[in-house]
C-alpha cells in the first residue's frame, strides 16, 4: 500500500507548477482567465500576444504587450524580456502561441502558460477585450 500512495503523491505533484521551478503549460480559457485574476496587480505576469499588430489593434486581452511571431525581430524581441516572469502566451488559435512557447523554451524562460484555443476560445466564453489599454 505504501508504494501506491507514493505514486500518486509523485503524479499529483506533476500537474502542479512548483514554486520556483520551471513549467511549460498548455493551458484552457478558463484557467488563463483565473490566471490573469489571480495576478492582477503583482506585476508578475505577463500576458503575450504574438498576433500580428493589425489584429493586436482589433481586440486583445487587457494589458497584453504584442511581439509578432512571424515577425523576423521576434527572437531578438522576446530575449529582451524578463525570463523571471511568469508569461501567458496566446494568439488567434494557439497555433502560434505554441510555436512561441517552444522558442522562448529554447531562449531560456522558465514559467509559460500557453492559451491553446486562443482568441477563438477566448471570444467563445464570451470574455472581454480591449482595443486600447489606455
Amino acid at each position: 500500500m505504501q508504494p501506491l500512495l507514493s505514486i500518486l503523491l509523485i503524479s499529483t505533484l506533476g500537474l502542479f507548477p512548483i514554486q520556483g521551478g520551471n513549467f511549460y503549460r498548455n493551458i484552457k480559457v478558463s484557467q488563463a482567465d483565473k490566471l490573469i485574476r489571480e495576478h492582477e496587480g503583482k506585476g508578475d505576469l505577463v500576458i503575450l500576444d504574438v498576433r500580428k499588430p493589425g489584429e493586436y489593434a482589433g481586440g486583445h486581452i487587457k494589458g497584453a504587450i504584442n511581439i509578432d511571431f512571424w515577425s523576423k525581430g521576434f527572437s531578438d524581441a522576446v530575449s529582451q524580456l524578463d525570463k523571471k516572469q511568469v508569461y501567458l502566451v496566446y494568439c488567434t488559435s494557439g497555433v502560434r502561441s505554441k510555436g512561441a512557447m517552444k522558442g522562448m523554451r529554447k531562449l531560456g524562460f522558465g514559467k509559460i502558460y500557453n492559451m491553446r484555443s486562443g482568441l477563438f476560445g477566448w471570444r467563445a466564453a464570451r470574455l472581454p477585450l480591449v482595443t486600447s489599454d489606455g
